[in-house]
């Protein structure tokens, strides 16, 4: 197992001086790969960013408790890229921006509404990264690697391919990752089904074990369990910079579009494998602990060829998205902060802004590193930033593409008031019917945003 991990690793920096070295000459080729993508690589590098640790261990702990509506979990991302492609793909990469807050300044001036909006996703950014080295150091425990050591060398893999080569080696190593975490979990899905004597054995065997009859149904989990997991979902997704990104990265509008709505539908596909992982180690294990569904999985049913190839498809899912989330603060560090706030670098300096953009991929990366191992208590404190800038950004971004009458004051309000009912929500534990804290504070911040939108129009 170990020797097949360390060859993956390898590769992964073989890709990233490859790319550094031929593809990547400036700041575009860095941040948005030259704005190049074709539709396989864009497709790719879209599913890659949401089919993470979450989508396997998560999907697997969900699958294990809640039988097979837990692909909920991964088919919501699905649905997220699939309605993004369908709503802004094609106009927002037809703007050419870089990033999203690029797009709130353009469609409502002043730079407050750029600040606040980047700053919000910035933080989220670095706290999802840094849980992604925790989520990196619990999949090499299966190794029997304890400690931080695993955690830094996975880490330090990823860092240095992407200061390497920018989102050229991200979206190339996101091609394999993503290929190679969807062969891995439908490999280990139809070891469990071959354990359990297929489907109808592996039924039988959950049915010995008491579970009632919405264990076996994609809708099990409830119409309102499975509202509040696509929702924030969707939300996110159709504003997130870690997404965006790669949209602006297409060739053109079309290309974003289509593969938008390929990457959901690749999604919506494979995320029903770790589902039926968990299943099957409740169908054959006494686990108490729904988390570990995945990993006695790994230990107790497979070899050590295939063990080490699907332990190896599981961190390439934790770092296809750790690059991601790498790449995406750096765009906001670049271009929000140090170009167009701080005025430090002329935008045409191209070669001046690579070496920027490199010396800030390698500082956020140790610094979400250092955050994971030394301080991991704040990441969750770092993450609230994720449902602040959903329930502050969501309506200032679809409602200004949606609505023409959308003002500068009205979009200010919203995210503020959004933002700080969110942060409210999150430190108070108010529930409204028990919705996410994301979905009532998005909602008070549209009717925020049309109200004073209504007011304030000239």
């Amino acid at each position: 197992m170990l020797l097949i991990v360390i060859a993956y690793m390898a590769l992964m920096l073989l890709v990233g001086w490859w790319a550094g070295k031929f593809y990547v000459k400036g700041m575009t080729d860095f941040l948005l790969a030259g704005r190049r993508l074709g539709v396989i690589l864009c497709s790719a590098t879209l599913a890659a960013t949401h089919f993470g640790g979450g989508a396997v261990m998560g999907g697997g702990e969900y699958g294990f408790k809640y039988g097979m509506s837990g692909a909920w979990y991964g088919v919501s991302c699905g649905i997220g890229l699939i309605i993004l492609g369908l709503v802004t793909a094609r106009r927002f990469r037809d703007l050419a921006f870089y990033t999203v807050p690029d797009y709130l300044e353009r469609r409502y001036g002043g730079k407050t509404i750029r600040v606040l909006g980047s700053l919000l996703s910035l933080v989220a950014l670095v706290g999802i990264l840094a849980a992604q080295v925790l989520s990196a150091r619990g999949a090499l425990g299966i190794l029997g690697i304890t400690g931080n050591t695993g955690a830094v060398v996975a880490t330090l893999v990823f860092i240095i391919y992407t200061t390497s080569g920018g989102l050229w080696a991200v979206t190339l190593t996101d091609l394999i990752q993503m290929t190679w975490a969807a062969v891995g979990v439908i490999l280990a899905s139809n070891m469990v089904l071959g354990h359990t004597g297929g489907y109808e054995g592996l039924k039988a065997l959950l049915q010995a074990k008491a579970v009632g009859p919405e264990y076996m149904s994609f809708w099990g989990m409830g119409t309102a369990g499975i509202m509040w997991l696509l929702l924030p979902t969707v939300m996110y997704t159709l504003i997130g910079q870690d997404f965006y990104q790669r949209l602006f990265a297409a060739k053109d509008g079309k290309t974003a579009k289509v593969s938008s709505l390929v990457g959901g539908i690749v999604l919506v596909v494979v995320s029903f494998f770790p589902a039926l992982m968990g299943m099957g180690a409740r169908a054959l294990a006494n686990l108490e602990d729904p988390s570990m569904a995945v990993p006695w999985v790994l230990q107790n049913l497979m070899g050590p060829l295939l063990g080490g190839l699907i332990l190896a498809a599981i961190l390439a899912a934790i770092m296809s998205t750790a690059d991601s989330l790498l790449s995406a603060a750096t765009s906001h560090i670049v271009k929000d902060f140090w170009i167009e706030i701080f005025h430090l670098s002329e935008v045409d300096h191209e070669k001046e802004l690579l070496r920027v953009s490199r010396i800030f991929t390698f500082v956020i990366g140790v610094l979400a590193l250092i955050i994971a191992l030394i301080v991991p208590g704040i990441i969750d404190a770092l993450i609230y930033s994720y449902t602040m800038y959903t329930a502050g950004v969501f309506v200032p971004v679809i409602g200004g593409f949606l609505w023409k009458g959308a003002t500068r004051a009205g979009a200010f309000a919203s995210l503020i008031i959004g933002s700080i009912v969110a942060l409210w929500g999150i430190l108070s534990g108010v529930s409204l019917f028990g919705a996410p804290v994301e979905i009532f504070a998005a909602l008070i911040s549209l009717v925020i945003f049309v109200v004073v939108s209504l007011i304030t129009k000239k």
